[in-house]
C-alpha cells in the first residue's frame, strides 16, 4: 500500500482494503476453501455478518439472519463456523490484521520517510478519521465489545499502542533535537485523545448530533490537526 494522499485531499480519504473477505484472508483462524462455490457462500457468509453485525448489533443477529441474508442454508454457516462468536472473532483479527499491515506500509512507505513533521501528524489524523470513516459500523461493534470483553480490549489497546508507535518513529528521526521519550509518549497520548473524539462521534448508531462533530464533517479533522500540531510544538 502506498501513500497517494495529495496536500488538498480531505482527511479520512485514505483507500484501506473494504473487501470482508480479503480481511479474513489475514485470520489465523481462517481457513479458505478450495472449491469456488464454496468460495463464493463463504464471502457472502463474510460480507452479511459484518454488514448484519454493523447495522444490527451482534446480540440481535442471528445466525439465521446471517444465512437468509447470504443466501445460504444455515447449515452452510455451521460449516465453516462453530457458532456466531467465531465467526465474529474471525472477522475481527482478519481485520485487525489486514488494517495493521496497511497502516505499517503507509508509516514504512517512501512518501512517509520523506515525509516532514507536519505531513507526519497529517497522515496520522488521516489514518485515523479514513479508518472510521470507511469501517464506522465494524469499529462500532468493536468499542462496544471492548468494554465487556477484556480479550478484545487489550488487542484494541495494543493496536492504538502500534499505531503511535509507527508514527513517533518518524517523527524521532525528523526531529533529532526533541527528548525521543517525551516525543512518543506526547504521539501516544496525542493518537489516545483525538481516537478517543472520534470513537465517541460513531459510537451512537446515529452518530453525534452536535454541530461539526461527526467522522465525516471535514472541520473536525481540520480541527484536530490544529490541534495536534499546537500540542507537539510543530510549525502551522
Amino acid at each position: 500500500m502506498i501513500l497517494h494522499r495529495v496536500s488538498d485531499a480531505p482527511f479520512g480519504s485514505i483507500a484501506f482494503e473494504q473487501d470482508p473477505v480479503r480481511w479474513m484472508e489475514s485470520s489465523e483462524i481462517f481457513t479458505k476453501p478450495q472449491q469456488q462455490r464454496s468460495r463464493d457462500s463463504l464471502s457472502r457468509i463474510v460480507t452479511s455478518a459484518v454488514t448484519l453485525f454493523s447495522e444490527s448489533g451482534f446480540d440481535a443477529t442471528r445466525v439465521s439472519d446471517i444465512a437468509k441474508h447470504a443466501r445460504v442454508p444455515v447449515g452452510t454457516v455451521y460449516q465453516h463456523f462453530a457458532d456466531k462468536e467465531a465467526l465474529l472473532t474471525a472477522i475481527v483479527s482478519g481485520y485487525r490484521t489486514c488494517r495493521m499491515r496497511e497502516i505499517s506500509e503507509l508509516c514504512t512507505s517512501a512518501e512517509a520517510l520523506a515525509a516532514s513533521p507536519r505531513e507526519l501528524i497529517g497522515l496520522h489524523l488521516d489514518i485515523v478519521f479514513s479508518a472510521f470513516t470507511v469501517d464506522s459500523g465494524l469499529l462500532r461493534l468493536i468499542e462496544r465489545r471492548r468494554l465487556e470483553d477484556p480479550n478484545v480490549h487489550k488487542d484494541q489497546s495494543g493496536a492504538n499502542e502500534i499505531v503511535a508507535s509507527l508514527i513517533a518513529d518518524r517523527l524521532v528521526e525528523k526531529m533529532p533535537e526533541r527528548d525521543a521519550a517525551q516525543l512518543r509518549r506526547q504521539v501516544l497520548y496525542l493518537h489516545s485523545i483525538i481516537r478517543g473524539a472520534v470513537v465517541w462521534s460513531v459510537l451512537p448508531a446515529g452518530g453525534e448530533l452536535g454541530e461539526g462533530l461527526k467522522v465525516t464533517d471535514t472541520a473536525f479533522a481540520e480541527e484536530a490537526f490544529k490541534m495536534s500540531l499546537r500540542y507537539l510544538g510543530i510549525e502551522e
